[in-house]
């Protein structure tokens, strides 16, 4: 991945650095005698992949809660009983699980708190969206955060009523302090057991080819965790730490040191700001270009999409309002722009990286606009801003954010899963969604990432739905959005290490950089691109050293 030599024969590594790469004969004769040959007998060697936006720290608290991501069509009561026994288990002060969608439920909508009560009636319980933006409670959670029919819903989320009564929804900013109190608790009570999770899903990560990664949401409590996993031995790779808040994970943090410093094998990363929500991201639209994209959903619907695209328009043209200048908004936006730039420029001052989550194109407008004010102070950090997911939004906009140098963290495995429901509602103004073509075509570094365990780390099928824009239903999703296998390769390794500043440590295999490495079985840059999702991961080096191999 280095464009000075993109390929090699050899490569020579001692200890934990790579010292020479050519031909074999040039790298025997700089490594001298006794020196170990490998033999990769076809497979390919690359640099070990880096996923910029994972949440490492939630998979381990929840890694054997049971996976609620559903099928097309499952019912509630389906997805209610996968979750039997960790009900049943009992022991712990909360029973929390991750992944339904409610678009996909047959009923079309959430589970709601009676039918939660039925299976668990005395420990609270939170079922947490695959988005991981909103959730449901049943009526013990629901009264351990003090909430009734009474309650205000907080500034930038709701709790759903229906009939004046609570559902157990909570959406957006009510869900996160919800996901925090779980969160806190299950900690408190069993804390050492997340590290042995942390061990787990780390050798998980390896096995995927995935030697470093940015954890996309930290909460104070689990920066000591991470550095007793790291002095413990039982931190496989290589985590940045990116801090959230402590009571909220929208919450802002600025205190403790700066981006880069830190333990090595968990440095702390940026601070994460977000700005808008998942399925509620800050759209802004003109009147026209609203009423084309919901004509678009219609014909649609007539050309054979039926239902699903009736009831996706209906879903979109939720929460429309009108501002003084005649534009139309959607979604939750959680800053407003003269905070957001204090802010920034406060970050830039304590010497942390800013990492903005940006999904909606008015999100993005104002996370850019804050750039622009800041300016050098950020840009010159280790890293450069980051703008996470920049997942709807045009050419101008992908312009603006070349122009301030942020690094565009994308999710290229969202078209395989959620393309086709992207599809069933056309966007307005000549939004794109998943643009790696616009962003890159801006001259907008990518960095790849999964948002595990919103969609899946396995970067073969991301390269695939980054270069095919293959569905899960085999359909094509934007295919003028496609990228070059080379260009999504380069942004699951240079693109991802520039996005977490240490792109002179590692991300292209050369001299001086760490030797964490990645054995393919076939080179992915010679495959059809429909295959990539069947490239094997044969061994995981990191620094120097096998730690893992599919042989054994």
């Amino acid at each position: 991945m280095d464009p000075a030599q993109p390929r090699a024969d050899a490569l020579g590594v001692v200890g934990e650095k790579i010292v020479a790469r050519g031909t074999e004969a040039e790298v025997a004769a700089a490594l001298g005698d006794g020196a170990q040959r490998v033999d990769l007998a076809g497979a390919a060697l690359a640099p070990a992949f880096i996923d910029a936006h994972h949440h490492y720290c939630m998979a381990a608290l929840d890694r054997r809660a049971p996976d609620l991501h559903t099928a097309p069509g499952e019912p509630i009561a389906a997805l209610l009983a996968r979750l039997g026994p960790a009900v049943r288990a009992g022991g712990a002060p909360w029973v929390r699980a991750q992944g339904y969608d409610p678009h996909k439920l047959a009923e079309r909508r959430a589970p709601r708190r009676e039918e939660l009560d039925e299976l668990c009636p005395e420990r609270p319980l939170l079922l947490i969206a695959y988005s991981f933006h909103e959730g449901v409670l049943n009526s013990a959670g629901l009264e351990r955060m003090g909430w009734g029919a009474a309650t205000p819903d907080p500034p930038g989320g709701t709790l759903r009523r229906r009939h004046g009564r609570l559902t157990g929804e909570v959406i957006e900013a009510a869900f996160f302090r919800a996901e925090a109190s779980s969160r806190g608790a299950l900690l408190d009570h069993a804390g050492d057991a997340w590290l042995v999770e942390c061990q787990a899903h780390g050798h998980e990560l390896l096995r995927a080819g995935i030697a470093r990664v940015g954890d996309a949401a930290v909460p104070p409590a689990i920066d000591a965790l991470y550095e007793r996993a790291a002095e413990a031995g039982m931190l496989p790779i290589t985590v940045h730490r990116m801090g959230v808040g402590d009571s909220s994970m929208i919450g802002e943090r600025l205190d403790g040191p700066g981006t880069g410093t830190g333990p090595r094998r968990t440095p702390v990363g940026a601070a994460k700001l977000f700005l808008d929500g998942a399925d509620r991201c800050a759209v802004c639209a003109s009147p026209l270009a609203l009423l084309g994209s919901l004509a678009g959903t219609v014909r649609s619907a007539l050309g054979g999409e039926g239902l699903a695209a009736l009831r996706a328009a209906a879903t979109f043209g939720e929460g429309w309002h009108v501002d003084r200048h005649g534009l139309m908004h959607r979604g939750v936006l959680f800053w407003e722009p003269d905070r957001l730039t204090a802010t920034l420029a406060a970050a830039a001052a304590h010497g942390l990286q800013v990492a903005q989550h940006a999904i909606g194109n008015e999100a993005i407008a104002v996370a850019v606009a804050a750039l622009e004010r800041v300016g050098a102070p950020l840009a010159d950090l280790p890293g450069g801003p980051r703008l996470e997911h920049a997942m709807l939004l045009d050419r101008p906009l992908a312009e603006r954010i070349a122009a301030v140098g942020a690094t565009a963290v994308v999710n290229p495995h969202f078209v395989f899963d959620f393309g086709d429901s992207l599809a069933q509602a056309p966007l307005p103004g000549g939004l794109r969604a998943v643009g790696l073509r616009t962003l890159a075509s801006a001259g907008v570094e990518l960095a790849g990432s999964s948002d595990y365990p919103v969609s899946s780390y396995d970067v073969p099928a991301a390269l695939r739905a980054a270069s095919t824009r293959l569905t899960r239903a085999g359909r094509t999703f934007e295919p003028d959005e496609a990228i070059g296998v080379e260009a999504a390769l380069r942004a699951y390794t240079v693109g991802s290490a520039r996005s977490l500043g240490v792109e002179r440590e590692v991300g292209t295999l050369e001299p001086g950089k760490r030797a964490d490495m990645v054995v393919l079985s076939h080179d992915p840059l010679a495959v059809d691109p429909a295959t990539l999702d069947s490239l094997g991961v044969l061994r995981t080096y990191v620094d120097g050293k096998l730690a893992y191999e599919a042989a054994r």
